[in-house]
Parts: C-alpha cells; structure tokens; sequence
C-alpha cells in the first residue's frame, strides 16, 4: 500500500528577485516547488506565497479595498480572471510529472472573519449572510477556473468552523464551492471536536485537520466516516513547533490514525501550513513525514500492523 501525503498550503520562501524582475515572486514559488519535490510529497501546492490567505484572494476581488487589511467597501463580485490560476499552472509546470498538484481556495466564512466591512457597502458586517454567499460566489468561480487549469484535488480552507460560526450557513456556502470540484476538501484547523458531526454533513471528500495538539483523534471513529464516503487528512506534523519532529514520533502519531480509522481512510500530512516556521525546519518535517509514512505502509504489508 501507499498513503498518499500532501500539504496544507503556505511554505516558508520569501520573495525573490528574478533576474528579468516581471515577478518577484516566481522565484520563492520556484524554491517552495523545489522543497516539497525534494522531500518526497506527494500532492504539492504552489506555497501561497504572494501573501496572507486573505489578502491573496482579496488583492483581485472586485469590491475589496487593501489597507491596514482587506476591507469591503463595496458590492463582492467574481473577478474577470481565476487568482490562483497562474501560480498553479507554474506550479504543474514545475511538477512536471515529480508530484500532482492541488488547488488551494480561502473559504467564505474565514475571508469574511479576516476582512473589514465599511459603512459604505452593502453589507450590514463581516457576518451577513449576503456577504457570505457572495464571497462563495466568487470562490465557486475560483474552483471552475482551477478545474479548467486541470486541478483535480482542491482544498478549502475554513479555519474560522472551529471558532463558533454558524456551521448550516457554512455548510452551504462551502458546498457552493465545492460542486465544482473533482476532489473538494475541506481544511479545518484547531479542535473540532465540538462540531466534527457536523462537518461530516459537508459534502466533501476530504475532512482534513490537525492532531497532534488536539483531541480529534478521540472523538472519530472509523464507522463515523466510513458511511459518507469521507477520507481524513491526518495533520500529524506540529507546525506550531519550529522543531523537527523524529521520524519515529511521526510513525507512532500515524499507527495510531491506522489502527483508529484505517490505513485506506486516511491521507498524510502536517497539522497546518508551515509558512511561521524556518524553511530549512519545514523541509525536514515533511521529509520526516513522507519516510514515516512509508515506514508505517510497510508495516502494513508486512503484517505487522
């Protein structure tokens, strides 16, 4: 057997100069690809390193207006062009066929919560339904354009369920989103314990949270996941901690995802996105995670598990 190992999003580049100076970032684009190639993930990202998950989206969302932060100053309308696009189509070029790559999208509740609202647009704050929808709006014609690019794993980060929002109203908007994709996940951070049930209702393929600072582990079971056909990304690298973890720690977190919820349940990767920890302590973590993934998939083979 083998896991298949991926990562949630943002890496720790920093912005580069290119020699043709067209875009400063390619080159830290370039080296995140390079990392994550090098450490033997599977599924990559593009390393979200033209900012923050709020800004990169909102920089290009008709409506929005960058100052201390993003503020919505007016009607959220889909931009002309996709806004990640480019980057993901660099990204599968650099691939080339070393790794897949998936599409990485700000949920509408968490670009909601990270903005400001001012008086002068439509919206009455940063929780009106109105707005919500309308930034799903936009995302959903995010994932049309990514699925065009060719991508067919897309996540959805929504940090902000694990806080207390109002989750029916979330479920729909992600599931607006989410129509559109081949292999829609949903990346929710923190503990969920409180509301795991919940998001099972989501219409997702990809549940995908931490676990090694958490309780998440203890409140889902196999037969919870097996019935809605869900697989659960097992955040099991601690990406608050600017330490390499040991191989063998790494194995022990994902034996025990294993015998809990089963080998074929289960997709490997780190707790979060790594961009607040040292490059060179990000690439040895996911070096780490994708040795220990493949030891534990022996043990599998062999019987030993």
């Amino acid at each position: 057997m083998k896991f298949i190992t991926t990562v949630v999003g943002s890496y720790p580049t920093h912005k580069l100069k290119n020699e043709e100076d067209v875009d400063p970032f390619r080159k830290a684009i370039e080296e995140a690809v390079r990392d994550q190639i090098e450490a033997g993930v599977q599924l990559i990202s593009d390393g979200q390193v033209r900012g923050d998950m709020i800004t990169l989206f909102a920089r290009k969302i008709p409506g929005y207006k960058i100052e201390r932060r993003p503020v919505v100053v007016d009607r959220i309308y889909p931009p002309k062009e996709g806004i990640t696009v480019e980057d993901y189509l660099l990204t599968k070029e650099l691939a080339g066929d070393k790794a897949d790559v998936k599409g990485i999208i700000t949920g509408p509740f968490t670009m909601a919560l990270g903005s400001g609202v001012s008086r002068e647009s439509p919206y009455r704050n940063i929780m009106d339904p109105e707005l919500i929808f309308d930034l799903a709006r936009v995302q959903a014609e995010e994932a049309k354009a990514l699925t065009r690019a060719g991508a067919e794993v897309i996540q959805i980060d929504e940090p902000a369920f694990s806080l207390g929002v109002d989750l029916e109203l979330g479920r729909e908007a992600v599931e607006m989103i989410a129509e559109n994709i081949k292999v829609p996940t949903l990346h929710v951070c923190g503990d969920v314990a409180h509301i795991f049930e919940k998001l099972l209702e989501i219409d997702v393929s990809i549940l995908d949270h931490e676990f090694t600072n958490t309780r998440n582990l203890d409140v889902i079971e196999r037969e919870m996941i097996e019935p809605y056909d869900i697989r659960i990304g097992y955040g099991c690298v601690n990406t608050k901690l600017n330490e390499v973890e040991s191989v063998e720690v790494i194995e022990k977190r994902i034996v025990e995802a294993v015998k809990k919820l089963g080998a074929e349940n289960i997709w490997i990767d780190p707790d979060c996105g790594l961009r607040l920890l040292s490059r060179e302590v990000a690439k040895k973590k996911l070096e780490n995670m994708v040795i220990a993934s493949k030891n534990v998939a022996k043990m599998i083979e062999e019987g030993e598990l």
